[in-house]
């Protein structure tokens, strides 16, 4: 019998007389039962190594974690030679535990950054009876060039990235998943690498003199992935949609509430958006509650993207939701979805605009560091970590030739609970802002690699200014602010720091609470959250005092900042931080028509979240990406995201 495992590149023949058990999820490929009533036992998997081993090596290091099994030890370990003249390392051992002496195997076998393992284990008289099959198995095993669903290495462009939590563009609000979404799915709009808004979806809109109507006519030849024309009818039913979902879209009050009737469908009051109107197949008329100069930016976000409501409409109760397999209209559609396994996107060939060059895209959702992943040319491009950033930067390393750096329209803070004990005292705010030496952090953690921000709106969106004022590092005049605070006396409450991670905190995380320790004589408890959950349970979780956070444009205006972030009652404000004057501006500045007087009045507004101490902020990121030299076009759009339409494969 033969298993072969095209997405990790394994083949493997095992006698018919053991049963196999295919694994769902990573690292394991395949589970085999031994003829004695399922033993012993043998695994096949694939794990990715944090630097480059030989197998044994590898070995070792497997074998440490069976230390603390009773009565453990490691019997004969020798080097092993496959069939087809692969070299690997294997170790023999047993234990003991309540049922008896037990006899295990562990080999290993290296490719570039892949590590390719077989355990096998059971009660010692079935390990023994079995042995010459355990070994047959293994000298079976051959190491291939992954090539899922049977696609050529050279007619895809391969990446490795997490997994989507969910491909629903109006509920989806990490990265993670939007990395996916802009590709399926598109809007009416869309932005060019220079920040200038384009017509997507709709060729053309023209736009009342009251700045409140808009009139959107549709491309004739756009088109969902399966053939099905887009109308009027499916913008309507897509914002509809997302607008009743507002119980759990934390997006769509922030991106279409200024379209007539949104809020009372998002209140359950109204069935139908009353600022809508199909006017013809192709023609749709937007009404909005006052002139807003950012109002057509907004719809590039993927909450305004159009879904087939027809799909939605007949997908079953029970079972895969319909986004699994989306109808989308975007340049690619969606080939394959192992979980947590791998993706693959599929050039659309009905797409209205200039189909992708490259055929398909693949996903690795399981592996390791990427750099290494990249470095053994298992990847064709990788963002690079900042603990790897200093060896890949340095002039000798053949790497630092394909490395490019991108500078995110983003900003990373410290988000402060302004409603609740102490940060609801404005001095307390800021003496934890004086406390901060953001300038270490930034050269310690990051080595340069972001820069150090002043204020809230980043580099190259309009409205940024560098005239702000540096935030100064003052350990004695934050502790004088937190004595004279209202709890200078009575002394703080039990403080807890939200951030992301699952067993330890991150480096960053880690030295901004002992600065706060050293400089403030404050003790912070770090509280956890699970990464891909983080921002979707952020604001639930009630005994936080504050928490990192990190925002990246949306659309080039800094309304998507500092009203998005700051606005009393926005539903991105986690920190809930209110200020009536803050709001005014806000209002006058949304509303106004003249470009340097808007950007003058959102300057203000960050002079005024800054010196309040609103929030903490840190630093403006910037990605640093390895790009193979065979790939061509591929890019990154100014909000974070990969743009893969352009991406030309030479030869390698």
């Amino acid at each position: 019998m033969t298993h072969a495992d095209d997405v990790f590149g394994i083949e493997v023949r095992y006698p018919p007389e053991w049963e196999s058990v295919p694994q769902v999820g990573p690292p394991s490929s395949i589970a085999l039962l031994g003829p004695d009533g399922g033993e012993p036992f043998v695994g096949i998997s694939l794990f990715y190594n944090t630097n480059l081993l030989t197998p044994a090596d590898a070995v070792d290091l497997l074998v440490v974690g069976l230390f603390d099994r009773t009565g453990f030890r490691t019997l004969e370990e020798e080097e092993v030679t496959l069939l087809d003249g692969r070299k690997g390392f294997q170790s023999g051992y047993q234990w003991r535990d309540e049922s008896g002496e037990g006899r295990g195997l562990v080999f290993a076998t290296v490719e570039r950054a892949r590590n390719y393992v077989v355990f096998a284990e059971g009660p010692k008289e079935a390990f023994d009876n079995n042995l010459d099959d355990i070994r047959s198995i293994i000298s079976s095993l051959q190491i291939t060039d992954p090539e899922p669903l049977g696609i050529p290495r050279d007619e895809a462009l391969t990446l490795y990235e997490t997994e989507p939590l969910i491909l629903d563009p109006a509920i989806a609000q990490e990265s993670g998943s939007i990395q996916y979404i802009v590709q399926i799915f598109s809007g009416l709009v869309s932005f060019d690498q220079s920040l200038q808004l384009q017509p997507d979806l709709a060729e053309s809109w023209e736009r009342s003199e009251d700045g409140l109507v808009y009139t959107f006519t549709l491309r004739d030849n756009a088109v969902f992935h399966d053939g099905k024309k887009v109308t009027a009818e499916d913008v309507k039913a897509s914002w509809t949609r997302a607008a009743s979902l507002a119980g759990i879209s934390s997006t769509v009050g922030t991106y279409l509430n200024d379209i007539i009737g949104v809020a009372e469908v998002m209140a359950g009051d109204a069935e139908e958006i009353s600022g809508l109107e199909v006017l013809a197949e192709k023609t749709l008329q937007v009404t909005i509650d006052a002139p807003k100069a950012y109002f057509l930016s907004k719809l590039a976000h993927p909450v305004a993207f159009i879904v087939d409501q027809a799909q939605i409409d007949a997908a079953p109760a029970e079972g895969d939701p319909w986004w699994v397999t989306p109808n989308g209209t975007g340049p690619f559609s969606l080939r394959e979805w192992m979980a947590q396994k791998l993706i693959v996107l599929e050039a659309n060939d009905l797409y209205y605009g200039t189909v992708p060059t490259v055929p398909n895209v693949v996903f690795h959702l399981h592996g390791g560091i990427p750099s290494l992943m990249y470095e053994a040319g298992d990847i064709d491009a990788a963002i690079v970590i900042p603990d790897e950033l200093e060896r890949i930067q340095d002039a000798s390393n053949p790497l630092s030739k394909e490395l490019i750096e991108i500078a995110d329209l983003s900003i990373r803070y410290v988000g402060l609970n302004a409603d609740r004990p102490p940060f609801d005292d404005p001095l307390v705010r800021r003496a934890f802002l004086l406390a901060t030496d953001r300038k270490t952090l930034v050269e310690s953690v990051f080595g340069g690699g972001v820069e150090l921000a002043q204020g809230f709106v980043p580099p190259g969106l309009p409205g940024f200014t560098s005239d702000l004022e540096d935030i100064p590092f003052d350990p004695d005049e934050a502790k004088r602010l937190l004595a004279a605070s209202t709890y200078g006396e009575s002394g703080l409450p039990d403080m807890f720091f939200v951030a992301p991670g699952t067993s330890q905190p991150s480096q960053d995380i880690s030295t901004l609470v002992n600065m706060w320790r050293q400089n403030l004589g404050v003790d912070v408890e770090i509280q956890l959250i699970d990464p891909e959950l983080y921002y979707y349970v952020l604001d639930r979780v009630p005994e936080g005092s504050f928490f990192t956070y990190g925002w990246i444009a949306d659309y080039p205006d800094p309304h998507n900042f500092l009203d998005v972030l700051f606005r009393g009652g926005a539903t991105n404000n986690v920190g809930r931080y209110l200020n009536a004057e803050v709001d005014a501006l806000l209002d006058q500045a949304g509303v106004e028509g003249d470009i340097e007087e808007r950007e003058k009045i959102y300057q203000q507004v960050e002079r005024m979240l800054v010196g309040d101490a609103a929030a903490i902020p840190l630093y403006f990121d910037r990605s640093q990406q390895l790009v193979k030299p065979y790939v061509d076009g591929l890019s990154f759009t100014p909000f974070g995201m990969l743009d893969l339409r352009n991406v030309v494969l030479q030869e390698r």
